[in-house]
């Protein structure tokens, strides 16, 4: 082919060897540079860049993420200073929870009976199962505890969602890791903006049905809080997990003033042409004034589980070496 500007060098067919690292596999996408293996390439320097740009950044996750064995991943990226702040579905701390305090999730077959499940007392998600006894004695009975504990100790405090968060995970265990203590202890915000669609949400109205005006909560004010780090920081990412109300709370943050994200990574499966936002591609936000039209703008088109812990190694890999 004759040589032309429209394109940007040779496919390089990828080299593999044994002992390779995470890093040199990557590395090894990106010279190929096609498909998702070169998206997933270029969503690692999108990511590197963001950290080496000093920017604040948010990490939303969405979907069964801790009970699909993601925890520990998002813990080192905690511990690392390599997020910011959290903005989650309150079911995946429900899980991080119950794991602090000794519950289990199993692996099990998508294709499993899901009638004689319900006669055992096992919920399934996908191919992961858990024991109704885990919920109820590891993470209900725990919580209504926190809950009164919570709640004595801020009579007349109106909390908000991130604040109550943090509340509880003060009071947690230590071990086993838990994506809630490591924010505690790391300073990281976390924000669940859907809290009560999950069964925080439930446990809280079993908890103020027999305590009436004890455990109060005002589900708006966290929107002062990330106004204001909308406000205070110079530069801000977003890392998409998935889709949903965390990215819709991250991307909301930014409509109200001429203060944009700089860049901007998803990883979804989701599809853009139902209108939804968790298949709306990031440019889309753009015609909001919520991205920058000059800023990083990502869009891997993979599994969460299958693709983030390559990126989160390959990221740790190349700034450890730095």
């Amino acid at each position: 082919m004759e040589e032309h500007t429209f394109h940007k060098g040779k496919v390089k067919p990828m080299k593999i060897w044994p002992g390779m690292t995470t890093n040199e596999l990557v590395n090894e996408m990106s010279k190929s540079g096609s498909f998702m293996s070169g998206m997933l390439a270029k969503t690692v320097d999108a990511y590197e860049e963001m950290v080496k740009s000093n920017s604040y950044i948010f990490l939303t996750l969405s979907g069964a993420l801790v009970p699909a064995g993601m925890n520990k991943v998002i813990i080192e990226l905690i511990e690392r200073g390599l997020v910011n702040s959290i903005v989650t579905t309150g079911a995946n701390l429900v899980h991080d929870m119950m794991l602090a305090y000794g519950g289990n999730f199993y692996k099990g077959d998508a294709n499993m009976r899901d009638d004689d499940l319900l006669e055992k007392k096992i919920d399934r998600i996908y191919d992961v199962l858990v024991s109704e006894d885990d919920f109820q004695s590891k993470f209900d009975e725990p919580l209504l505890e926190l809950y009164d504990d919570i709640a004595n100790n801020n009579e007349g405090r109106i909390l908000s969602i991130s604040e109550l968060i943090n509340e509880i995970a003060k009071r947690i265990p230590e071990e086993p890791e838990s994506i809630l203590k490591a924010c505690y202890k790391n300073n990281i915000k976390l924000f669940v903006p859907t809290i009560h669609d999950s069964v925080f949400g439930l446990q809280a109205a079993i908890y103020n049905r027999k305590n009436p005006g004890k455990l109060n909560v005002d589900v708006f004010k966290d929107l002062q809080d990330i106004w204001d780090i909308r406000v205070k920081e110079e530069k801000s990412g977003a890392i998409i997990l998935g889709g949903g109300v965390p990215k819709n709370f991250v991307f909301q943050s930014f409509y109200f003033a001429n203060k944009m994200l700089d860049n901007v990574i998803q990883i979804t499966l989701d599809r853009p042409e139902t209108g939804g936002l968790s298949g709306a591609p990031p440019e889309e936000a753009v015609s909001w004034g919520k991205i920058k039209p000059d800023g990083n703008k990502i869009v891997l088109v993979s599994e969460v589980t299958l693709a983030f812990p390559l990126i989160a190694a390959a990221l740790i890999e190349r700034l450890d070496k730095k």
